[in-house]
């Protein structure tokens, strides 16, 4: 009995550890998940982006105050990160990340 319980316990902590490994993280987020996470952090009202041919993303979001800007969005796999700049057109400049700690 206690052989049986034991191994029941190994393969439900084998199947739990297994099925946190694949958990999304910004690292490798989809483009909807940037654009949502992104236009979140920057307090956006829109946002159009598309893949960048170098890596990660850019194109352009507005503020609600009508400041249009340039973004620059990379993911980081190793770190589990989403990183970004966003250069305004009045000449607001912003760098942020997310990630997961």
């Amino acid at each position: 009995m206690t052989i049986r319980f034991f191994l029941s316990y190994c393969m439900l902590f084998l199947v739990l550890t297994i099925s946190g490994c694949g958990k999304n993280h910004p690292g490798i987020y989809t483009q909807p998940e940037v654009e949502t996470q992104v236009k979140k952090s920057l307090d956006l009202t829109e946002i159009q982006i598309n893949a960048d041919p170098s890596g990660g993303y850019s194109g352009t979001g507005k503020a609600a105050s009508g400041e249009t800007y340039k973004l620059k969005i990379a993911q980081n796999v190793a770190k589990k990160e989403l990183s970004w700049k966003a250069e305004g057109d009045r000449g607001d400049f912003r760098e942020g990340e997310y990630h997961f700690e």
